[in-house]
């Protein structure tokens, strides 16, 4: 197996596994390593994690155990999928921390970085990140409109050497455009798409197992001399009858915009420390979805972004996912959509598919994936928080099929849009 991706998060899995597949490449996505039969007649494959969300104990243990696992199957570049603005603070989600651990204990010293994925907007020139933001201008990284004041990991530093460096991946050597890397480990600029052939030939050319981290783009410039079946995007219909539930445990901005939108979607705006506490106010939340889903009626529930006090990102992901996992098994929704990166770690994994296939696109960054869970296909749809436009979900649920009425007329004239008050109605 020559190419394995690790990454730090769902969503960032699902859209490497998209870009492989639209390579024309036969890809699958684990929640964790596979066996050697598991991966029989597979060109690439992957394991998403919850990397993002974790302390740098239980983060470098992951990647102790992830490299570990990897190291068995001898892949000739270990792609270690991060987001492509490269947020991450020195106590929780260290990407340095991580790719460290995956490159020591897979046995694969040498390391480097690819720093921009022009086909979403971000490159990186000079060693220093620039990022389109939601009013479609670029920025630079550390005085984008949302990724400066991300309210866990706000990015600080647009100096990616320095940025890294400060995480514990220090001594980066600086590989501008159209030049030859030298000694590992290296960092690689990317402004332009066509970069990403000349950064994967260089890759190629050191004739060595690589660890490599960076966005999908890593994807892209590995593969940019293949020459294979090019799979255009395309859109994946539901693949059973059914209304889609969304959940979005992100607060940014950009997601915030597109609920405002999602006039296709009844809403539930939910308190966090309701979904936290389990209570009364959460079960009344739970029959508010399953009346809805059962009128056939799309759904959307969100998190406010009232205070949460002593809550912790991750002890809040865990409880939206077990939240999420009742609804998919007990309201068996015809297709599952989640905004923000840790939530959607958390509840793929409680949810629990054996694996996850692409089956679509809904846009730039956003795959629709298959998978199996409770005994059916389900259709998933997994969004970073500053992905999409302002109508992603509307996007989305066409993306799934639901413009189309399957066995009778669908109940989505008038939803609801209930206005939050401390917790559900």
């Amino acid at each position: 197996m020559s190419y394995v991706f690790v990454a730090d998060d769902f969503t960032g899995a699902s859209d490497t596994l998209a870009t492989l597949a639209r390579i024309g490449l036969r890809a699958r996505l684990f929640r964790d390593v596979p066996s050697a039969g598991d991966v029989a007649g597979l060109d690439a494959w992957g394991v998403a994690t919850p990397a993002r969300s974790l302390d740098r104990a239980a983060i470098e243990a992951l990647g102790r155990r992830i490299g570990k696992g990897v190291a068995a199957h001898a892949p000739e570049l270990v792609h270690v999928k991060v987001c492509s603005t490269f947020d991450s603070g020195p106590e929780l989600g260290n990407i340095a921390l991580f790719t460290q651990a995956i490159a020591k204990h897979s046995g694969i010293p040498d390391i480097a970085v690819v720093g921009g994925q022009p086909s979403l907007g971000r490159h990186a020139v000079f060693g220093t990140l620039f990022a389109r933001g939601p009013d479609n201008a670029v920025h630079r990284i550390d005085r984008h409109p949302v990724m400066s004041r991300h309210p866990v990991t706000p990015m600080h530093e647009a100096d990616l050497i320095r940025h890294l460096g400060r995480l514990g991946l220090e001594r980066l050597h600086h590989v501008a455009r159209c030049r030859q890397g030298g000694d590992f480990p290296r960092f690689y600029d990317v402004l332009e798409q066509a970069d990403l052939t000349t950064v994967g030939r260089d890759l190629r050319a050191s004739a060595r197992r690589l660890v490599v981290m960076g966005p999908s783009s890593v994807a892209e410039a590995w593969f940019a001399d293949h020459v294979g079946r090019h799979v255009a995007p395309s859109a994946a219909s539901r693949s059973s009858s059914g209304p889609i539930f969304a959940f979005a445990g992100s607060r940014s901005s950009v997601t915030t915009a597109q609920i405002g939108a999602a006039r296709m979607l009844a809403c539930l705006p939910v308190d966090p420390r309701v979904m936290i506490d389990d209570g009364p106010a959460a079960r009344q939340a739970f029959g508010w979805v399953k009346d809805r889903l059962e009128r056939d009626q799309d759904v959307i529930v969100y998190l406010t972004a009232e205070q949460t006090g002593t809550i912790t990102p991750a002890a809040l992901a865990c409880a939206s996912a077990e939240f999420v996992r009742h609804v998919v098994r007990d309201c068996r929704p015809g297709g599952l959509i989640v905004a923000g990166g840790d939530t959607a770690s958390a509840i793929v994994n409680a949810v629990a598919p054996d694996w996850l296939d692409h089956a679509g696109d809904v846009c730039a960054g956003v795959p629709i994936l298959r998978s199996h869970v409770y005994g059916r296909e389900l259709s998933l749809a997994l969004k970073g928080g500053q992905m999409g436009d302002t109508d992603f979900f509307e996007r989305a649920i066409t993306a799934f099929g639901a413009s189309q009425a399957q066995g009778g007329n669908r109940s989505r004239a008038s939803p609801d849009r209930t206005q939050a008050a401390g917790g559900p109605p």
